[in-house]
């Protein structure tokens, strides 16, 4: 079941694709990323946040966030795993982050309500 999507936003870089939170019928959530497309760049990885997307580039880190793993590829469609603890109330974005320059490559809507 599908129980959020948005398309990507540009952030620092030209960032593109769809952003889909899934719950299978387990219980257990993933976090898909479909016909992505983004840059290359140092310590990527990728996040559930509490700020709006399309946001200030610089801004992700100043609210709740969970992190879901590194960037696996800069193309292409790709699965996170969400831990089963993480309370998806209040987490609005999807945002490709930058630890090294602190800056979101791209963000993607994905409010669950």
């Amino acid at each position: 079941m599908e129980l959020a999507a948005g398309a990507f936003e540009d952030g620092e870089h030209a960032t593109t694709g769809t952003a889909r939170i899934i719950e299978l019928a387990d219980g257990s959530r993933f976090l898909r990323l479909e016909d992505f497309a983004t840059s290359d760049g140092p310590d990527v990885v990728v996040w559930l946040t509490d700020r709006p997307s399309g946001g200030e580039w610089g801004s992700y880190d100043d609210g709740r966030f969970v992190e879901l793993g590194d960037l696996t590829a800069t193309n292409g469609n790709q699965n996170y795993p969400i831990p089963a603890d993480v309370d998806l109330a209040g987490l609005t974005s999807v945002v490709v982050w930058c630890d090294r320059f602190d800056v979101a490559f791209g963000t993607a809507p994905v409010s669950v309500g």
